[in-house]
């Protein structure tokens, strides 16, 4: 049955003209990833949006069929894979639109942790970089922060390297699949990362997907959508950190910028970003933990939970749910709960009537705080 349900996840990011929103669609109107390779159901007729003319060939056939040797591959090679429905899937990740249907990881980490922070930067980093990044990391050691880059060359690998020395967990989140890695020289490193507890790589591409250029904007929405704070350390006019900046902001996640020398071309982007006011300016670690408020982790404000008394049914799911993801969309929570969203905004309503439910731009919902 599990190894059936993998085929058909995979299967599902096959098919034509779909794409990662759509795909969202589909699971939210069906309920599961099952239902929407059942024959008996014509999608052009039973989902809203869905009779198009870019949808008059969904090929869910030839999509099932592709996806064999995918599924194959995955066990063959120990590569483990998690779906937008899971439970551990990254909560952070989730409250982005496009984020990935499936993605395919190596390696034993947290897709959750308390603090999760993206290092970025340019490939041509220079020892200025290099200083940047040992004091950063050095400092957010004793908070136990996690650190996702993407393992290019230069700030990426580096920042990935610094962490294993320091203990600092951290993930690759590579533009390809994952029967290779780019850049080869990064091989024994990605190897290490997969061997040390707490990190890892992983991938929205299967196998056969080679490192073209279109992939790594693709990979940088994943960096920055699985992270609390994007850090760029160096960046020249132009360049993928960049690209992991401007998501970021799009995400409404916190941005970071090392000022640099105005005449070094690596210092252009990221002076950029914090004059165009698209990033805050930072020049140490010390400043990003003061900027983070992690040291006033221990006087969070405790959630109502008096308030949650007498509850029952459908609006004590839906707050068990909020509590788990601390905010959620709309949408997040119709397929999680596999409920119609007519009905779910009745019911946050009502919550939020009561006190219980707050809430947010983008149509996110989260509970009520002291």
């Amino acid at each position: 049955m599990k190894n059936n349900r993998l085929n058909h996840q995979v299967a599902l990011t096959l098919m034509e003209g779909i794409g990662v929103k759509n795909a969202k669609v589909l699971l939210a109107y069906l309920g599961s990833v099952e239902n929407i390779f059942d024959a008996t159901i014509n999608l052009r007729t039973e989902i809203p949006g869905f009779a198009k003319e870019r949808f008059r060939e969904l090929n869910r056939d030839i999509a099932l069929e592709k996806a064999v040797s995918i599924v194959d591959f995955v066990h063959k090679n120990g590569i483990d894979t998690t779906f937008f429905t899971d439970q551990h899937y990254p909560r952070r990740l989730k409250e982005c639109g496009d984020s990935p249907v499936l993605m395919y990881h190596r390696g034993n980490f947290d897709f959750n942790p308390r603090k999760s922070i993206a290092i970025v930067g340019t490939r041509n980093m220079t020892s200025y970089g290099k200083q940047l990044i040992n004091e950063l990391l050095a400092t957010i050691a004793p908070y136990n922060v996690q650190v996702v880059s993407g393992l290019a060359y230069g700030v990426d690998g580096y920042a990935h390297t610094k962490c294993l020395e320091l203990g600092i967990p951290t993930i690759g989140v590579l533009g390809h699949g994952l029967d290779r890695i780019y850049p080869v020289q990064h091989k024994k490193l990605a190897k290490k990362m997969v061997e040390t507890e707490g990190c890892g790589v992983l991938t929205e591409f299967p196998q056969n997907t080679k490192p073209d250029r279109e992939n790594f904007p693709q990979r940088n929405r994943i960096v920055a959508g699985m992270t609390d704070a994007t850090i760029v350390v160096e960046s020249g006019e132009r360049g993928g950190s960049l690209i992991t900046a401007l998501l970021a902001n799009d995400y409404n996640r916190d941005v970071y910028a090392f000022p640099g020398n105005v005449e070094r071309p690596f210092s252009m982007g990221c002076n950029h970003l914090i004059a165009s006011d698209k990033a805050h300016l930072i020049t140490s670690g010390k400043d990003l933990v003061r900027l983070m408020e992690w040291e006033k982790e221990s006087n969070e404000k405790s959630v109502q939970t008096n308030l949650f008394e007498g509850l029952e049914g459908d609006e004590k799911t839906i707050v068990t749910t909020i509590k788990e993801f601390e905010k959620i969309s709309l949408d997040v929570l119709s397929v999680r709960l596999k409920k119609p969203v007519h009905l779910l905004s009745s019911l946050l309503l009502g919550l939020e009537l009561k006190g219980i439910v707050m809430s947010l731009p983008g149509k996110k919902y989260a509970l009520s705080r002291l």
